[in-house]
């Protein structure tokens, strides 16, 4: 499956919000999908695992549908892959997280303890199903035979995510966007109605429209 999970991420316990999972997809058209469910949750930050035809997806999403919110990763000698800001230094900047044994061993970890401790709420029937046979196998994790873990592999990315140094920089971030998106233009500015109805039921007239309170 094509697949991702949408997670509110700014306080625990993380909240699974949405998710999507479609075998038929094209490679070419995923990457809309993906950018239209970001913008309807707050133009969330996308972590895009890049193996097999997951590179081509993350680039149509950055450089041709020009999401901005698109997560970096790099790899940093012995701490292997981490979260990069996008910026110059050490280590060369990748457009999405690359599946190794190292970032999913650390990701099925941290996943198990966010589940143990009921840090991530499961509330989807699919992921929970997913679970039920997501088995140990030769020293990693996968789904068992006949069956699917694309949801569940998400969640994994999202674990990995969560012990990032730069993650909690990114939920402060992603909040600041949020609230000054709603922002009034100026907080200053005391609205006072160009007239009210004589009708008595709190209408008024203001910019050459009428206004219902509600």
């Amino acid at each position: 499956y094509s697949a991702f999970t949408v997670i509110e991420g700014s306080s625990t316990p993380y909240k699974i919000v949405a998710s999507y999972r479609n075998n038929t997809i094209s490679p070419f058209n995923f990457p809309t999908v993906i950018r239209d469910a970001a913008k309807a949750y707050n133009n969330a930050y996308v972590l895009i695992e890049t193996n097999d035809l997951g590179g081509q997806v993350s680039n149509i999403l950055h450089t041709d549908l020009e999401y901005e919110n698109v997560l970096m990763t790099k790899v940093l000698g012995r701490k292997g892959q981490v979260l990069s800001q996008g910026f110059g230094g050490v280590g060369k900047n990748e457009m999405g997280i690359r599946t190794t044994a190292q970032t999913k061993k650390i990701g099925c970890a941290i996943l198990k303890r966010l589940i143990e401790e009921n840090k991530i709420l499961l509330n989807d029937d699919r992921i929970i199903a997913e679970l039920m046979s997501f088995v140990s196998k030769s020293n990693t994790y996968k789904a068992d035979d006949g069956q699917t873990d694309d949801l569940v592999m998400s969640l994994v990315f999202f674990a990995w995510l969560t012990r990032q140094e730069y993650f909690a920089d990114l939920i402060e971030q992603a909040k600041f966007n949020y609230e000054e998106s709603i922002k009034p233009e100026d907080d200053n500015v005391l609205f006072v109605p160009e007239s009210k109805n004589d009708d008595d039921n709190g209408e008024f007239i203001h910019g050459g429209a009428i206004w219902y309170p509600v």
